[in-house]
């Protein structure tokens, strides 16, 4: 996926094998989401929320047996059983964006000094600063303006309530070496959960599981619909 409307055609284009194994187990709906893979950006930035809204019209008139999001789809994927309450559908939750690790860990403690003491829309200047020269995020660099917005939405929530307050469990398959969405910033709150998640991670799997590891990431979705 990417943040701009000029980018690749179809969001899975990059994981185009891991689409292709599976397809051998399942018949697929791919799904472009606005701002997201040359489909048109939303009128005004979008939140977690409205990709929700949207994916639930998606989902309403497909009536899927099973979802899948990976990375910020995980997190839609996510937020989508908890707002609607589905019990029916299985959700398998790939390198899901539950919580994000982008900032440097010698920088954490100047961004809360500065959140304390700036206003936020000189707040939001800085980090618009920050992502496109310094950290150079070719996905925020390279976006229209109301996309650079829905980034910074995006990227600041943080979902593990979503998993404690879950009614029913959902699969979650993590590499062990990802350093944007790493696994360990949400063991806790899968261990504290109401319902008990499926948790699976993969040995030397970074963030692109599903290109490194496609045959390990297929073999767990196709066993998990045995439980």
């Amino acid at each position: 996926m990417n943040y701009t409307s000029t980018g690749c055609v179809d969001a899975w284009e990059n994981r185009s094998h891991f689409k292709e194994a599976l397809s051998k187990y399942f018949q697929i709906v791919c799904v472009n989401l606005p701002g997201f893979g040359g489909q048109k950006d939303p009128q005004i930035p979008w939140t977690i929320d409205d990709y929700v809204q949207y994916i639930d019209g998606i989902v309403r008139s497909e009536k899927p047996d099973y979802i899948l999001g990976y990375s910020f789809g995980g997190a839609i994927m996510l937020r989508w059983k908890k707002v609607t309450g589905d019990t029916k559908t299985k959700a398998f939750l790939v390198s899901p964006a539950i919580i994000r690790r982008y900032e440097k860990k010698d920088l954490r403690g100047i961004q809360k000094m500065l959140k304390a003491v700036l206003p936020s829309s000189l707040i939001s200047l800085l980090r618009d600063f920050y992502l496109t020269r310094l950290h150079k995020n070719p996905y925020y660099s390279k976006a229209t303006k109301v996309m650079r917005e829905t980034y910074r939405n995006i990227v600041v929530v943080d979902l593990r309530e979503d998993l404690l307050e879950m009614l029913t469990p959902v699969t979650l398959i993590y590499g062990k070496t990802d350093s944007a969405t790493p696994v360990e910033l949400v063991k806790e709150a899968i261990s504290k959960s109401r319902v008990q998640h499926t948790l699976h991670v993969i040995p030397n799997g970074g963030h692109d599981i599903a290109n490194t590891h496609t045959s390990e990431l297929v073999s767990l979705i196709t066993k998990g619909l045995e439980v």
